[in-house]
């Protein structure tokens, strides 16, 4: 066995010392795992297990906790929502928040429906508004901070001409009402 090693290694010696010295950084790799890497990943992990136990135990609330803040949040929800007679109302600030922007407003279409077993209407309004980037870009960044329930649901733009800044967008919107008493 030993002159079969031998001339393995006088035929092909950088082969062999290439073998050897891979094993060698292999061995090397796997001992540092084993010695110190090893040990610091399973404290990590413990920890992490800890931190997670105190955050479950810190997140649980008894339920009449839970119930009493959903019906503050409900109710908080419930003033964002504008009476169903305010709807012009709302039409005209999002006009007004176009004008103010500085796009051209081509205008509005608007469809109802009504939200089964709640109290509540859902205006489907498309706005048409044309103008520069810039313009188009302040309007919807109005549209975000209306106060009132009103959801972006879709955008389209498009720009007829490469050559000229004149976008056209279309803006779909849902917005809640309360149904008058």
């Amino acid at each position: 066995m030993k002159r079969v090693i031998m001339e393995l290694f006088r035929l092909m010696p950088r082969t062999l010392t290439t073998i050897m010295v891979l094993l060698l950084v292999n061995v090397l790799f796997y001992s540092i795992g084993v010695v110190y890497l090893e040990p610091a990943l399973n404290s990590n992990r413990l920890a992490f297990n800890n931190l997670r136990e105190k955050m479950s135990i810190i997140g649980r609330t008894d339920v009449s906790a839970t119930y009493r803040q959903g019906k503050k949040d409900l109710e908080k929800l419930m003033v964002m929502i504008p009476a169903k007679r305010d709807f012009p109302k709302v039409l005209g600030d999002i006009a007004d928040d176009a004008l103010s922007s500085g796009v051209v407003l081509g205008g509005f279409n608007y469809k109802h429906r009504i939200v089964k077993d709640e109290n509540l209407m859902v205006y489907n309004v498309t706005i048409s508004v044309s103008g520069r980037y810039a313009a188009i870009k302040s309007f919807l960044d109005d549209m975000q901070n209306i106060p009132d329930l009103t959801v972006i649901e879709d955008i389209s733009m498009a720009n007829s001409d490469p050559y000229e800044e004149n976008l056209t967008m279309e803006l779909r919107l849902a917005v809640y009402l309360r149904e008058s008493k």
